[in-house]
Order: C-alpha cells, then structure tokens, then sequence
C-alpha cells in the first residue's frame, strides 16, 4: 500500500522550525505536490499558521502541546487531514516546548487506521542559544533541547552566522554527544536544498533515530517517556495580548529593549502609527526582528509573550501603557 509520507518538525522556541516548513512547502508545491500542515502552538493565538499558503489545507492545535489529551486531537487531526484533503504529504510543526516522542504516539496511532509514515524527525536547533543555555544551569530548557536533539533523524544547526567559529567544536561534539546518528547539517535561515532532504528520505529506510535505542550510558533515557503521563512544558508560561489600535513603533522598539530575561520569545502582528501597513515581528534570544506583512487574511494586531516564570502582570501593565500611548517600562 503506498502510503503518505509525515514529517515533523521540533526544535526549541525561534530556532526556526516556521522558515523551514515554508520552504519544504513550497518545494512541494513548485512540485505540483499537495502539502498539508498540523501546526500545534502553546498559546491560543496560531500566529504562525498566518504564514502558510491559505491554498495548504491545515489543520491547528492551539493551548498546549502536542501530549495527553492534545495527543489524541493529533490523531483526529492527521485522519481528517487524510480523508477530507488526500495529501501528497504532511508536515507536522510541533510547539517550541514540545518532546518529540510526544507526537509519535499519535503518528502511530493513525498509521494502524490510514496510510501514513513517519519519515524523518527535524530539529532546528539555535546555534547561539543552545551554546548559551548549556553552557550555564542545566534547567528544564537545556533538558528539552537535549530530548529534541535525541529525537532528531536530521539536526540544523541554525543562525550559524551568529557565532564564531571556534564555537563550532564546541557545538558539533556536544550534538554528537547526544546523537551520533543523526546528519547534521549547519545553516543560516534554514537555507537547505529540500532535494536532500528527500534523497534522505528514500536513500535511508532504516529504523528513524526517533524509534533507536539511546545506548544505556547516556543520561536520559527517551524511551522511557513513552505511555507516561509526561509533560515537559508545565515551566513555560505563555502571555497574550491585543491592541485595538496602531501603537507607536518606536516606543514599542524601546520595550523590547527592557524585556526581563526571563521572557526568551515573542511574535505577533501590529499596525505602526507611521504606517498603513501591517508588520510581522519575532523576538528570540534578546534580538527583535520586524517585517512588513502583506496578506489578504484578516489579522488582528496581537503580541504574544513565552517565557519560564516571568512577571505577567509587569509585562500587562507595560503593554497597557504602550496601548495608551505612554510607553511601557519594565521595572526592575
């Protein structure tokens, strides 16, 4: 029976897992190929599923990750994806905070009932996050990283031109560490040829590094997830809020400026009081990006805050003085 190619998608909070889906999606589509996307987000808002192409069918998991009961609105998910649009392939885009083992319960599970298979499990991976957070407190962030890392048939070592290249060692033999059998592939913006990525595919039909045994002397064992009520996101507080009109752009660069570190990614879409366009804008790893966003689809002007135990409040208060035209400041 030929059956439907999955992918997924992991990898930590703007390591660039959404630049990537765009580009496999349209390879698919320049291929006369009928894409479909799972996109799961942690917070109620999918800013994300704004950027792919309204002609890709898709289907959205929003509040949480893709585990427990979240689990099996995948499996319903991917059926209906199946039945109603008969893709050529899927691609699954799973949360930032999300253990990718999660999703392969409900990947198996909907392979017992349509012809679906796993084909490759992607982690986009940070190159100057991951290189500062495990080089300070091994937390629950470095403890995630390290599961999608070991889930990953192919590793990107993405945003590589923004370390040095004695960093390059470092980073390499901590991956390997991890993962010794996953390819790894350095890139600046996902920049990869998506050819190899499906010569990968049909060259290499051995079992995925997210089914093979972790050798015992390693310290996390991610087999033993599996069945488990397991959550690896319950550190992650998620904060959202909308503006009713355009705010003020500079006094909005500012605010980004005073973010508490604790607050490592936010994303959403605003109207500036200079402009009449609407921009897109992601912040990660202290660095704020903005763009100008041109669509037909209705966006609200909505910011979206994640962070581990950061000061809701603080940040409402400095969002309610920017919307009032105040400027928000964050105290210390």
């Amino acid at each position: 029976m030929e059956t439907i190619p999955v992918y997924v998608l992991s990898g930590f909070l703007g390591s660039g897992k959404t630049t990537l889906l765009t580009k496999m999606l349209d390879y698919y589509l320049q291929q006369n190929m009928k894409p479909a996307v799972v996109m799961n987000e942690i917070g109620d808002v999918n800013l994300d599923g704004m950027l792919v192409d309204d002609n890709v069918p898709m289907a959205e998991m929003l509040n949480g990750c893709i585990c427990c009961t979240i689990r099996d609105d995948l499996s319903k998910g991917l059926l209906s994806i199946v039945r109603t649009e008969q893709p050529d392939v899927i691609i699954i885009e799973s949360t930032g905070i999300a253990n990718p083992l999660e999703l392969i319960e409900g990947i198996t599970n909907t392979s017992l009932i349509v012809g679906i298979e796993l084909q490759l499990v992607i982690t986009v991976v940070s190159a100057p996050h991951f290189l500062d957070a495990s080089r300070g407190p091994k937390g629950k962030t470095v403890r995630l990283m390290q599961e999608q890392i070991r889930c990953a048939d192919l590793i990107l070592i993405n945003k590589t031109d923004l370390i040095v290249q004695t960093d390059f060692d470092e980073m390499n033999n901590s991956l390997r560490e991890l993962n010794p059998k996953a390819r790894v592939e350095e890139t600046i913006r996902c920049n990869i040829e998506i050819d190899s990525l499906m010569q990968m595919t049909s060259n290499n039909k051995q079992t995925p590094a997210s089914e093979q045994e972790i050798p015992k002397n390693k310290p996390f064992h991610i087999l033993s997830n599996r069945g488990q009520h397991h959550h690896t996101h319950n550190h992650v507080m998620v904060s959202t809020h909308y503006f009713e009109q355009p705010i003020d752009q500079h006094k909005f660069e500012e605010l980004f400026g005073q973010l508490p570190k604790e607050v490592y990614r936010a994303k959403g879409f605003l109207q500036f009081t200079n402009s009449d366009h609407r921009f897109l804008f992601q912040y990660a790893y202290r660095e704020l990006e903005i763009v100008k966003f041109d669509t037909k689809q209705e966006v609200q002007n909505v910011v979206v805050f994640i962070g581990e135990h950061f000061d809701k409040e603080l940040v409402a208060q400095a969002i309610r003085e920017l919307a009032s035209g105040e400027g928000g400041e964050f105290l210390s």
